[in-house]
C-alpha cells in the first residue's frame, strides 16, 4: 500500500533565529522567496503525500492554516499581474493535499512526542515522518525514496546521510545487521562506539505501531521521548536509505546561509550576480 499520510513537527519556537522568529516562525522564515515549511510540503506532494498532519504550537497554527489556505483578497489584488503565476503551485497543492493541525503535548515532549500527538489522524497504516529542520535538495525527493523501499519491503525505512567520523557524536548513528537492515540506533556515540558513519536526517516511513511502542520507551530530561528507542522497541524490519540530495541543517545560521546559497545558485534570476558576489568576497580574502 502506499503511503498517502505525513506527519510533519513544527511546534519548536526556533529561539537560535531571535529577534526574527519573536513574531514569524521559524518554518516560515524563506529560502529565497519560499519559506522553508513550503519546500519540505513540496516535496511530500512531489512523493504522493495526499494528507499533512502538522504538529504545531500557539505561536504558529493560525500562521501555518494561513498559508495553506487560499487567499481570494491577494488573488483580486494581483489581478492579471504576471506575479500571479508565482502562487500557481502552492494553489495546486492546497487544491489537492488535505492540511490538518494538531498542538504538541508539553507533557510528552522529544522527537517521539512530536509524532505520538498525530496518532488520531493515522488509521492501521504506515506514513512518513519529516523533521522541519531538515531541508534536503535533491532531483528525487527524498520521501519518495524511501516510499520506494517502503514499497519493495513492506518495513520501515528511515533515511540517512553519511558525515564525518568525526562529527558523529552530534547525531543518532545507525548500526547495521546486514546489507542496509538496522540492528540498532545509538544516540550521540562517542567517535570510539560509533557503529558507522551513517546518521538520521529527519526522513521515516514508520508503522502505526510505533504509537504504542513510545511512551514505554525511556523517559528522558524534561519529558522528552526519542524516536530512535521507540523505533527500536518495535521488533520489526527497519531498512536504511542512503538518500541522494543534499542535507542542510536549517536550524542553525549556518545551514540556513548554505541553503539560500544552494537554491540562490540555481535561480537562473540572480544566479551569475551571486556567482561573482562570492567570487569577489573568496578573492578579497574574507
Amino acid at each position: 500500500m502506499s503511503i498517502k499520510k505525513c506527519i510533519i513537527p513544527v511546534a519548536g519556537r526556533g529561539t537560535r533565529f531571535l529577534p526574527a522568529t519573536k513574531s514569524v516562525s521559524k518554518e516560515m522564515l524563506p529560502i529565497l522567496s519560499k519559506p522553508t515549511i513550503l519546500l519540505l510540503v513540496q516535496e511530500c506532494y512531489r512523493s504522493g503525500i495526499q494528507e499533512i498532519i502538522f504538529v504545531v504550537g500557539k505561536h504558529n497554527y493560525h500562521l501555518l492554516q494561513n498559508f495553506f489556505t487560499n487567499n481570494q483578497e491577494l488573488n483580486e489584488f494581483l489581478g492579471n499581474d504576471p506575479k500571479r503565476e508565482l502562487l500557481n503551485e502552492l494553489e495546486e497543492i492546497i487544491a489537492n493535499v488535505k492540511f490538518q493541525y494538531v498542538y504538541q503535548d508539553e507533557n510528552i515532549r522529544g522527537t517521539a512526542g512530536a509524532i505520538y500527538a498525530a496518532r488520531n489522524f493515522i488509521d492501521n497504516e504506515y506514513f512518513g515522518v519529516m523533521y522541519g529542520d531538515d531541508l534536503i535538495k535533491a532531483n528525487q525527493p527524498v520521501l519518495k525514496q524511501l516510499i520506494l523501499e517502503h514499497e519493495k519491503n513492506n518495513c520501515n525505512v528511515i533515511g540517512v546521510g553519511e558525515v564525518p567520523f568525526a562529527k558523529v557524536s552530534n547525531y543518532g548513528v545507525v548500526a547495521y545487521k546486514e546489507d542496509n537492515i538496522v540492528s540498532g540506533i545509538i544516540e550521540k556515540p562517542k567517535l570510539e562506539e560509533a557503529p558507522s558513519n551513517h546518521v538520521l536526517q529527519g526522513r521515516l516511513i514508520l508503522n502505526s505501531t510505533i504509537f504504542d511502542k513510545i511512551l514505554t520507551s525511556p523517559k528522558h530530561n524534561n519529558n522528552e521521548y526519542y524516536l530512535p528507542e521507540a523505533l527500536m522497541a518495535l521488533n520489526e524490519e527497519v531498512r536504511a536509505v542512503k538518500y541522494q540530495g543534499n542535507y542542510y541543517d536549517i536550524g542553525n545560521k549556518l545551514g540556513y546561509l548554505k541553503a539560500n546559497i544552494a537554491y540562490g545558485l540555481e535561480d537562473n534570476t540572480i544566479n551569475q550576480e551571486l556567482k561573482e558576489y562570492l567570487k569577489g568576497i573568496i578573492n578579497d580574502g574574507h
